[in-house]
């Protein structure tokens, strides 16, 4: 008799509706918050990455082979095409696959012309890649020097490398959109080396 009585009283019906639709409502709005930010963030790491590669073309290689290198192997005489080569510096490690790691000219590419180890508002002539974007570390970027088929052997060589600047495994913790899967944002832009100088 009681159970019947509980069974039919309608009490509270229209709040366990309303709770269902405020928690969608949150969760929608929640989503579409994070998918902005989420948004932003990967529009400012593709800026500090260009930044980055506009640097890198015009400075100091970070890896010292390349400031050494004459491309004069077996086979290959003065003026010929430089041969193929690819060296890839890494800012987790602090290391090239070849050759040494100059830390004066990756500090240069991430801190900006003045490299002066702060991520801060600067002047637009010495911004560097953290100034565009302050929450990356050196570890999320990655820099890339390979022949473009362009440039001669000599002594010294002339370089004219494509120069790649990657952003990697750049973590974001997110609320909603951890339930999508995608928590990290990588981007690179490549650019052809102009004066490595």
């Amino acid at each position: 008799m009681i159970f019947n009585r509980f069974r039919k009283d309608e009490k509270g019906a229209v709040a366990v509706s309303a709770s269902f639709l405020i928690g969608t409502f949150i969760v929608l709005t929640g989503g579409a918050v994070e998918m902005g930010y989420s948004y932003w963030k990967s529009n400012a790491i593709q800026h500090a990455a260009k930044t980055g590669a506009r640097i890198a073309t015009t400075s100091k290689p970070v890896s010292t082979e390349l400031s050494t290198m004459t491309g004069l192997i077996t086979g290959v005489e003065v003026g010929d095409p430089i041969p193929d080569y690819k060296i890839v510096c890494y800012g987790k490690t602090q290391s090239c696959n070849r050759g040494g790691f100059d830390q004066t000219a990756f500090d240069k590419i991430f801190y900006g012309r003045n490299a002066d180890g702060t991520c801060e508002g600067t002047s637009r002539e010495t911004r560097g890649m953290c100034d565009m974007f302050d929450e990356l570390g050196p570890e999320n970027i990655v820099i890339s020097y390979e022949s473009s088929g362009m440039g001669r052997a000599g002594n010294p060589a002339i370089l004219v490398p494509l120069v790649t600047v990657s952003v990697v495994d750049f973590d974001q913790d997110y609320v909603f959109l951890n339930f999508l899967g995608q928590r990290t944002i990588s981007t690179k832009v490549s650019a052809l080396g102009e004066d490595l100088k």
